[in-house]
């Protein structure tokens, strides 16, 4: 793959004599600036992360040979696993003050939590970066308020209501009763909505259920996990718009966005990535052909990723000039994070974000992080029935069953009858399709109604 939007005709910021270090901030940018930016954050992470210094290194690479995107495939993949054994300064540019810097911490979704640090200015460029991607899909007044969906608190997205210039951002947080969602939505008039699957279907199943049809935004945007078609079809019924699929991660920001003309089929983010689609060697898979995600972050010069494996899987389409207007790569993402609802004795079903919260901050110190990251390799939460959980955990040099003593107690939370083990293993494996669930449950649930669903996105 030669690159993401290589042939995109910028409308953002213009000129094309922006040096290497600049460029990496420009919204739009063409097969040229893409190649400046992948050059200078290469040489940028030789000179100056310790981690790709030694790893560069090893694998004999000559950086000046390193020329644009196409030259990515000559530098080795580094994976998550990577990261946790160099440590956060192994990563971070030498001399970094993390008290300085934005913290965005992930998930965990793909099996391992990661902090990732960043200059404000990196921090800014990143969130105008999202909102321009946003607007692939809709035309965005200048002020505007943005519903998120079931964020947790961390970082610095602590408070329910916030304004970022002319943005007005209401979090309707995941802990929070949904009862108390819909009341919050229906006092908001939301421009744009957003949030991860399971958590906008909850609140859509809610809405119906009352009957309220208020609720009017311009677009709802879906991330993180896997839009079944059951779940896209209740959202536009509830919210009487369209529905999208984004492609983001905390490590860059928005990955792709779905092509307003052709639903189910994204288009890769040359403003923060060079995406590529790389077989088991490591290698450009050809178009059709299934391989994993690979990207090198444009933009961050203060904790670069560069060929860093995102643990999903995409296939290429033909690049093409879209009939939507964009010039560049298409893709199609065939394995995403997808998790379960558990189903509690009582009948409730509990989003898997909010189990995952359960156990994360049952843990010491706020949850699984740079803390914990020598203990807690990574963890899998399983429902084996109604009544009782199994959390599989990969330990680490200095882990200790006591870092789990205040999980029962977390976990009769959710229901009193529930009780909790956890498993030590060697590894957690991904299902069929290269998948890793990190909240998965063996009962049914009407999130998956029938196994149909889930064999479709394998």
């Amino acid at each position: 793959m030669r690159c993401e939007g290589a042939a995109e005709r910028p409308n953002g910021w213009r000129g094309s004599n922006v040096s290497g270090g600049w460029v990496r901030f420009k919204l739009r940018k063409r097969a040229g600036d893409v190649d400046r930016a992948v050059r200078w954050i290469v040489r940028h992470a030789n000179d100056h992360i310790p981690f790709y210094a030694r790893t560069f290194a090893r694998a004999g690479v000559q950086i000046d040979a390193i020329r644009g995107a196409a030259d990515l495939p000559g530098l080795p993949v580094v994976r998550r696993d990577d990261l946790l054994t160099a440590g956060t300064q192994g990563f971070l540019r030498a001399g970094a003050d993390v008290r300085a810097l934005v913290c965005k911490h992930t998930t965990g979704t793909t099996g391992t939590p990661v902090s990732v640090y960043m200059t404000r200015t990196e921090a800014l460029f990143r969130t105008l970066s999202l909102l321009d991607a946003y607007r692939r899909n809709v035309r965005i007044p200048p002020a505007f308020t943005l519903v998120d969906v079931g964020p947790e608190r961390k970082d610095h997205a602590t408070r329910s209501t916030q304004r970022v210039g002319p943005v007005r951002i209401v979090r309707l947080f995941r802990s929070l009763p949904v009862a108390e969602h819909v009341a919050l939505l229906r006092r908001t008039r939301p421009t744009l909505i957003e949030g991860r699957p399971s958590m906008l279907w909850q609140v859509a199943r809610a809405l119906e259920a009352e009957g309220v049809t208020a609720i009017r935004p311009c677009l709802v945007i879906s991330y993180a996990e896997v839009l079944y078609p059951h779940v896209r079809e209740l959202l536009e019924r509830v919210f009487s718009c369209r529905v999208v699929d984004y492609y983001n991660c905390e490590e860059a920001g928005n990955l792709a966005w779905e092509c307003p003309d052709r639903p189910g089929i994204m288009h890769p983010n040359p403003a923060t990535v060079c995406l590529e689609v790389v077989g088991p060697d490591g290698r450009a898979a050809r178009c059709g052909v299934e391989g994993s995600v690979v990207i090198t972050n444009l933009f961050n010069a203060t904790m670069p990723f560069v060929r860093y494996a995102m643990g999903d899987r995409a296939m290429l389409v033909e690049p093409d000039h879209c009939s939507c207007g964009f010039r560049g790569a298409a893709m199609r993402l065939v394995g995403g994070r997808d998790e379960d609802f558990f189903v509690m004795p009582d009948g409730r079903e509990i989003s898997p974000r909010v189990i995952y919260d359960v156990v994360n901050t049952a843990l010491p110190s706020g949850g699984i992080g740079d803390v914990l990251a020598q203990a807690i390799r990574t963890f899998q939460i399983v429902q084996e029935e109604c009544d009782r959980i199994v959390v599989r955990v990969v330990p680490g040099p200095q882990y200790s069953d006591d870092l789990w003593r205040k999980l029962p107690d977390s976990i009769r939370a959710l229901h009193p009858a529930v009780r909790v083990e956890v498993t030590r293993v060697d590894a957690l494996e991904s299902e069929s399709g290269g998948k890793f669930r990190q909240v998965t449950s063996r009962v049914r649930s009407s999130w998956h109604p029938s196994g149909s669903d889930r064999a479709a996105s394998a």
